[in-house]
């Protein structure tokens, strides 16, 4: 049965959001202000979901997506006009720091948006791609282990996607109708810098890339060797190639190098294959930028890199503090961040491997100084023994990077619990446009200071 319903909201998750007979409903593909026709398709306590049948009253942000195929496998948001996605991502901070963090007056900031004359297409230095049964190969629908077959993959820079197309045809060439039966997947980043993402008609420089290959776990690749050699010769740019779970789940096999490094206003990264690095890199320098002139770490002050990764935060961070603390748990980042900290003659990085809850521990323990911190976790967010030991610690201000509002609002409610800490303000910055996903910047201050 069709249903006509009044749109009012969009919500974390990317849905419109509307009501019908008292209960919410979740509409995907809609937008705030519309009337359109839907159909429930799933019932649960308190709410439903519905199928968008027909747009009665279009809302004057909605447009044509640029590619439709990508709608349903990560693309949410591109029937909503640029401009107007900026809108609703900061409505979205605002509303779950409301409601979550228990932040009534929280102060949102405008989302900052891909810099001017920059397409928000064509962003990713990073993108994994699944093989589904029938060989097709593409982006996982959401929610579904369905594979979206895509000949081209708008999403990243337009050097990589060269790489993707050479990649594709060079699978299939090569293990024909077995190619889902030996391979899982395959991952490609490339070391893009600040080159700009404008996806124009003009030639394409290769960028230095890496390429890992998932195998299927049981299978039995022929000569791994022989082909991480072939793939290595298969598209312009290509500087390593790793095989990935060959004759079990730790094996792997590699031709060339196994790191890229990548430049971020004027600081060398070295990144190592499973080590994490911002995708966005039109935006990551003003994702940098901003983080570390909200903190205002002063030269005589240690600073803290929670969460740390290869250090991208600890090399901004180190220019204005006497030293940082970087602390990671993924080894291989911990030596990434090590050498980058060589490679950009930063010797007052100190990176440390373990966990953030354990390791804050222990500086407390020891009663060491921390004067600043800033926190960048993973999507899941801090874990509540950090939230403690940065309490405990008490710096002077914190800001925590996020990748997830709602996580970021729920630590800040912890944070700010019995009045050690308030939010001064919250800046979203756009690092994956076309998406519901928002990556937001957040300044806490220690009471009794400001």
């Amino acid at each position: 049965m069709s249903i006509d319903v009044e749109l009012t909201d969009l919500a974390y998750g990317g849905d419109a959001v509307g009501r019908y007979e008292g209960r919410v409903l979740f509409v995907p593909g809609g937008i705030p202000g519309e009337r359109v026709r839907v159909e429930v398709v799933e019932e649960r306590r308190g709410h439903a979901r519905a199928e968008l049948l027909e747009i009665l009253r279009p809302a004057p942000e909605r447009v044509d997506p640029d590619f439709p195929l990508l709608t349903d496998s990560g693309c949410q948001w591109q029937h909503i006009a640029y401009p107007a996605q900026l809108t609703w991502k900061a409505h979205i901070v605002r509303q779950l720091l409301v409601r979550i963090g228990k932040q009534p007056d929280a102060l949102v900031h405008p989302t900052i948006g891909m810099p001017a004359g920059v397409s928000p297409w064509h962003y990713r230095n990073l993108a994994l791609f699944s093989i589904g049964p029938a060989n097709e190969i593409g982006f996982k629908l959401t929610e579904s282990h369905d594979v979206q077959d895509l000949e081209t993959c708008p999403l990243l820079h337009p050097a990589l996607d060269m790489v993707y197309q050479h990649i594709r045809a060079r699978l299939l060439a090569t293990f024909g109708d077995s190619l889902a039966q030996m391979i899982q997947g395959f991952t490609i980043r490339g070391a893009i810098g600040a080159v700009a993402t404008n996806g124009s008609a003009t030639p394409v420089k290769a960028v230095p890339t890496l390429l890992s290959i998932h195998a299927r776990p049981g299978s039995e690749i022929e000569s791994p060797q022989e082909l991480a050699q072939e793939l290595m010769t298969s598209a312009p740019g290509i500087v390593g190639v790793i095989i990935e779970r060959v004759g079990g789940r730790y094996g792997r096999v590699v031709a060339g190098q196994e790191y890229l490094t990548d430049a971020v206003l004027n600081k060398r990264f070295r990144t190592s294959s499973d080590s994490f690095f911002q995708v966005n890199m039109s935006q990551t320098p003003v994702l940098v930028e901003r983080a570390v002139a909200m903190l205002e770490p002063m030269r005589s002050e240690v600073a803290l890199d929670g969460y740390s990764g290869v250090g991208l935060f600890s090399a901004f961070l180190a220019q204005r503090a006497a030293r940082v603390l970087a602390i990671e748990s993924q080894p291989g980042a911990v030596m990434d961040a090590r050498a980058n900290a060589t490679l950009n003659n930063q010797p007052n990085i100190t990176a440390l491997e373990g966990t953030l809850e354990r390791l804050l521990g222990q500086l407390y323990y020891r009663r060491e100084r921390i004067d600043v911190a800033l926190v960048d976790p993973p999507r899941a967010g801090c874990h509540p023994k950090a939230i403690q030991a940065l309490q405990s610690l008490a710096p002077r201000s914190i800001v925590y990077v996020s990748c997830d509002p709602s996580t970021l609002a729920r630590d800040i409610s912890s944070l700010c619990l019995n009045n050690r800490y308030r939010l001064l303000y919250a800046q979203p910055i756009d690092m994956f446009p076309q998406t519901y996903h928002i990556e937001c910047i957040a300044l806490l201050a220690r009471n009794g200071l400001r």
